[in-house]
């Protein structure tokens, strides 16, 4: 199999190579985060055997960022070159067989020159999934679950909008005690919190994410909601970045991908 050549952020796309752009939906559950693993069984993995298969070329993707185990999609976007030049519509008809039932690639289309879908990202949505009471079988492996807790989602959702602007995020970075080794300075523009039924929804927007920033942020808004933090006590935490343990990262089992912005 014809291997493409190694690439560039931004680069052209390679003479006599087609760039596809692709959206894909995946149930994180069973699978070890998107990132290619050596034991194989990340969603990348799986998508890159495919796409192999198809193409009848060693296929690398590149997807707009990575999601841990457990963490789902609707809206991943990845892209990928290759001499084999069909129709988008052929590229989803044949993806829609030979990958396990719980990743679904969902569009594909010829990416124009100088799309990368990492580096050319303006920004991303994350929804996370809370759920009072206690979740069904249906529903464990889509949200979080806190028992008998009723939440104050008002207070939850001033602490959201408390937090929005450009800042220093590092607090609810996972490494948030050592400098991490991206710019810790994000644009959150959305934090809505909002109830429906029994089930809290949590939307975010913003320009980048810190490592596991979204479940951080998740955690602190649930610290809000049962009582040990005031939204001001949140807006502190973040300020002065240092640790507390009111703050914790809440399960990956809750939080989708939800749409990249390019």
């Amino acid at each position: 199999m014809q291997k493409p050549p190694s690439e560039k952020p931004f680069n052209a796309i390679p003479e006599g190579f087609t760039r596809y752009r692709c959206v894909v939906a995946y149930d994180g559950t069973d699978f070890h985060g998107w990132q290619s693993q050596a034991c194989g069984l990340a969603i990348q993995d799986f998508l890159e055997k495919r796409l192999s298969q198809i193409t009848r070329e060693e296929i690398r993707i590149h997807g707009s960022g990575r999601t841990d185990s457990g963490v789902h999609a609707r809206g991943q976007c990845f892209h990928f070159d290759s001499r084999w030049n069909y129709p988008p519509e052929t590229l989803l008809r044949a993806l829609h067989s030979g990958l396990p039932s719980g990743i679904v690639v969902l569009r594909a289309a010829k990416a124009k020159n100088g799309f990368h879908a990492r580096f050319s990202v303006k920004g991303k949505r994350y929804r996370y999934v809370i759920r009072e009471g206690f979740p069904t079988p249906f529903e464990t492996r889509f949200c979080w679950g806190v028992g008998e807790r009723r939440l104050d989602v008002p207070a939850m959702a001033r602490a959201g909008t408390l937090l929005l602007g450009e800042h220093d995020f590092s607090a609810f970075g996972a490494n948030h005690a050592s400098a991490d080794r991206e710019n810790p300075v994000k644009d959150l523009r959305r934090l809505d919190v909002a109830r429906r039924g029994k089930k809290i929804i949590v939307t975010t927007e913003a320009s980048g994410y810190l490592y596991k920033m979204v479940r951080r942020l998740v955690g602190g808004l649930y610290a809000v909601g049962v009582g040990k933090m005031s939204p001001e006590d949140l807006l502190a935490y973040r300020e002065a970045r240092i640790c507390d343990a009111r703050v914790s990262t809440a399960p990956a089992r809750g939080l989708f991908m939800e749409k990249v912005f390019y």
